[in-house]
């Protein structure tokens, strides 16, 4: 019972700690912080969620998780639209998109009820374009988003850590650059690698496990604070995830889970930025909400040079989505990770 219980737990730790890579890329394209949330978890007795970490006291993780987000065509609200239709009102519009994301991540548990967590991430992007003149041209920018410090405090544990109830807190740092440009023009604000501002990561999990089988919930969030040194402040990011989780081997365990996200337009606007040239250079533009599904794998070896080290890669696709736009749809989403304990 206790193999199994730890193996599940393992999983869950990359399955968390891929949760928050995802919520931080949606930030990346919105305007520069990849993913609110990845989160790594060092899980004892049952699978953990999107930003989760909790860990034995005195514990120590490294982790680095990989993202790769594609995007491509338009919509308004949840319906298509072309870019010629565009195109009646703009000078230019993106066709397409493509993020990829590396995260880097320590994790620390000073006590068997507290987990704290430091994660850095380094974003490409590139962005292809068409104008009314039929010219295509690309947009490419690279470097690191924005540093994020979270804890995770358990509220509530049963005595056989079947169910547990945990409290999120945590604090974005503008370390990443939101003056990214081309040719001496200041790109859009998706382009951005950064938001210019602190923010602050409350939010709620609930954990269940009954082995072979695990599950959860989580409420997370991103509040921006202030506005930064261009005139802007990204919009608010709330995120609610559920997941199930099945270890069917001493060193696999497979997963399924809905991730379900919706932030909020900028406010403000940055002065270099004509919101007429471009959708994406339209603060008013930036919002939506959007359902994704995702099934998922995480390797677990219980010996050998691998053992105690852990695997995870997770696939999924939109199962719904509504926009501000018009503006870039995900068209799929992939993500894996790596995380080792000592």
């Amino acid at each position: 019972m206790r193999r199994i219980l730890a193996a599940s737990a393992a999983a869950c730790t990359l399955m968390a700690a891929l949760d928050v890579t995802s919520a931080r890329a949606q930030e990346a394209h919105q305007a520069g912080t990849m993913g609110g949330s990845m989160v790594g978890t060092m899980n004892h007795g049952g699978y953990m969620p999107p930003g989760i970490m909790v860990g034995q006291a005195g514990e120590w993780m490294l982790g680095y998780q990989f993202m790769f987000d594609n995007m491509a065509g338009s919509l308004v609200g949840a319906n298509r639209i072309r870019n010629e239709k565009i195109l009646e009102r703009f000078a230019t519009t993106p066709t397409d998109m493509t993020m990829q994301m590396h995260m880097f991540m320590a994790m620390y548990a000073p006590s068997n009820d507290l987990t704290l967590m430091a994660m850095l991430p380094y974003i490409r992007k590139s962005m292809n374009h068409v104008s009314g003149m039929g010219a295509p041209f690309i947009e490419r920018t690279e470097g690191i988003g924005d540093l994020e410090l979270r804890a995770l405090y358990t509220l509530y544990k049963s005595a056989d850590l079947r169910h547990r109830l945990l409290m999120a807190a945590g604090v974005g740092l503008p370390t990443g650059s939101i003056d990214e440009s081309m040719g001496g023009m200041r790109l859009e604000y998706p382009m951005q690698l950064g938001s210019g501002t602190f923010s602050l990561l409350p939010g709620v999990v609930y954990l269940g496990t009954a082995a072979p089988w695990s599950w959860g919930a989580e409420f997370g969030s991103n509040v921006r604070l202030g506005e930064n040194s261009n005139g802007y402040r990204l919009g608010n990011r709330y995120r609610v995830s559920i997941w199930g989780a099945r270890q069917l081997t001493n060193w696999l365990t497979v997963s399924a889970r809905a991730d379900g996200e919706l932030w909020d337009n900028i406010h403000g606007a940055d002065p270099l930025l004509d919101p007429t040239d471009e959708p994406t250079k339209d603060p008013t533009l930036q919002g939506g909400k959007r359902l994704d599904l995702l099934l998922g794998a995480s390797l677990h070896p219980p010996e050998g040079i691998l053992k105690g080290q852990q695997f995870f890669v997770e696939a999924g696709a939109p199962v719904y989505q509504s926009l501000d736009g018009p503006q870039l749809k995900r068209n799929w989403v992939a993500r894996a990770a790596w995380q080792v304990p000592f």
